[in-house]
């Protein structure tokens, strides 16, 4: 309980004691020197909170596993230390800084407990994730500022590209699908295998809490926000010609073809309904494929639940997010404090009337604050913001009462173990929102620049309706998974549907391509180096020629 301490002494923080701008610097050799600036504010505080759980969860856990080096440990503990960092540190240059070392060690970690394969996915997706948040920067430098400090950055300055630059590099580090680096197959499974969404969630987080504060700068409504520039109709007459060559690969029945038909489709719907589109409608729907894909790897293989947990309480802040409401946001921020608090929970070994108690409060409080995310959805100006987000979160609400009925048994429980959880499970929702009241509306207030208008009367009386509402759902959940039919025959369905859907080998298929591209590319101007002076006499030659003749 000691990773709740921030959000604890928060109210009581003088923020002139914790703010400053020497708290590390890094320089390049000949270069300029970076100096961050650092300011525990509301976020900031919920950011050091949510880093302290995890790396205690992480550190826990690894004493439950076989470990191959004693790095392990210290790996994360860095990790940990990294993301309470980024959590405080208040300057786009700086944060992307923090970023790329967040990359490293969370790649060194998962070099000791995953296969190559999926750490050189890991490595390739958070490196590609950094340049995303470096290309956000380089679009605002476009309008000039005297600061890349998140308060000094001008609002005008935040285009749609610099929001949508730092939403592909926070996706690619939040594992958000497509950007799926574990393949939930038996070679990349095993007893170390399942650290490794823990050990990710760090990094997933730390790009969330930069992309609140980018979305933060903006000043209209984040759901009416648009996608960058428009579509040549030379890229629709391309995508136009690639579903028909995908319809003529399906109609004689070539391999893979049902999967090429369907990236088809969706790249045509995209580019025909781009000029429709909002940013807020991108998120959701990724989100929602996120949740989905989870949804059908933890049904037909249970074992994965801990690990796709993680990644489905990301795409849940990511949708309060997109909401773009202060409500929404405030819930995301809980849901990210929750699973913290149920990774650390689960992280221990535990009788099984202790484990029943914890897993049902650790429910109670996710699903508690996914009920808030759906209450600011509701308020978002945009109806199919609206729509989609409550689908979204509500899918993540079901998938998340699924398997906590799967793993409860009260028809076994005694009725006062059954009574005594439920309790523990409604004072702990409450007591996480109360802690997290003060930091939440600071950080809606001043890092999200969207206050919210309701008086603490009305939050509390909400709060404790939500805990009500979410302790009931866990415990209906768990005492009607006896009248529920057999998973199993669902299970084998969806395991096809999980073969098709993977991303990984897509992501294989286009490293390869990049790493043959790059090999050709390089022979060339090997080639060329070391006969340069053949090369241009041959041209020159040739130009002489081409004269003459005319």
């Amino acid at each position: 309980m000691a990773g709740l301490a921030p959000l604890l002494f928060y109210p009581f923080i003088d923020p002139s004691h914790v703010q400053g701008t020497a708290l590390w610097e890094w320089s390049a050799v000949g270069g300029p020197t970076i100096q961050a600036s650092y300011e525990l504010d509301g976020l900031g505080a919920v950011g050091v909170a949510i880093g302290m759980l995890y790396g205690g969860a992480a550190l826990i856990a690894t004493t439950r596993v076989n470990s191959r080096s004693a790095l392990l440990r210290p790996a994360l503990l860095l990790n940990a230390f990294i993301l309470m960092t980024l959590a405080v540190t208040d300057d786009l240059v700086a944060d992307t800084v923090v970023l790329g070392a967040l990359a490293v060690t969370t790649t060194f970690a998962a070099l000791l407990v995953s296969p190559a394969p999926a750490v050189a996915r890991v490595t390739a997706y958070l490196a590609a994730g950094v340049q995303g948040f470096v290309v956000a920067a380089l679009l605002i430098t476009r309008f000039g500022g005297a600061s890349f400090r998140f308060e000094a950055i001008p609002p005008g300055s935040v285009s749609p590209g610099v929001i949508l630059a730092a939403t592909i590099g926070a996706a690619l580090f939040a594992g958000l699908y497509p950007f799926v680096p574990w393949g939930y197959r038996q070679d990349e499974s095993g007893e170390r295998e399942s650290l490794r969404g823990l050990l990710a969630m760090p990094a997933g987080v730390g790009a969330t809490l930069v992309l609140l504060r980018v979305v933060g700068i903006t000043r209209i409504d984040v759901s009416e926000i648009g996608l960058p520039a428009a579509i040549p109709d030379t890229v629709k007459a391309l995508a136009l010609l690639a579903f028909a060559f995908a319809l003529w690969r399906a109609w004689r029945r070539r391999s893979r073809s049902r999967r090429v038909l369907v990236l088809t489709i969706a790249t045509l719907a995209l580019v025909l309904f781009y000029p429709y589109l909002h940013w807020s409608h991108v998120v959701i729907v990724a989100c929602l494929l996120t949740v989905a894909y989870a949804a059908a790897v933890s049904l037909a293989q249970p074992d994965q639940w801990p690990v796709t947990r993680y990644v489905v309480t990301l795409a849940a802040a990511w949708i309060g997010i997109a909401a773009g409401t202060p409500e929404a946001v405030a819930g995301s921020l809980l849901v990210l404090a929750g699973g913290a608090l149920a990774a650390l929970a689960e992280a221990f070994w535990m009788p099984p009337h202790r484990a029943y108690i914890a897993m049902l409060a650790s429910t109670t409080t996710i699903v508690s604050a996914c009920l808030g995310v759906a209450l600011g959805v509701l308020a978002a100006p945009d109806p199919v913001t609206v729509v989609l987000g409550l689908i979204a979160i509500l899918a993540v609400i079901a998938l998340e009462l699924v398997h906590v009925g799967r793993r409860l048994d009260v028809a076994a429980a005694p009725p006062d173990l059954a009574a005594t959880a439920t309790l523990v499970a409604f004072l702990t929702a409450i007591l996480v929102a109360i802690l997290a009241a003060a930091p939440i509306v600071d950080a809606t207030t001043h890092a999200f620049g969207r206050p919210i208008v309701d008086d603490l009367g009305t939050l509390t009386t909400t709060a404790a309706a939500l805990a009500i509402l979410g302790a009931a759902l866990a415990v209906v959940a768990g005492a009607l998974r006896p009248f529920l039919p057999d998973t199993a025959p669902i299970a084998a369905r969806l395991a096809w549907i999980v073969g098709v859907a993977d991303p990984v080998p897509f992501a294989a298929a286009s490293f390869r391509a990049l790493e043959r591209s790059a090999t050709v590319a390089s022979t060339v101007f090997s080639l060329f180096e070391q006969r340069a002076g053949v090369w241009l006499a041959l041209v020159l030659i040739a130009g002489v020629v081409t004269w003459a003749v005319r």
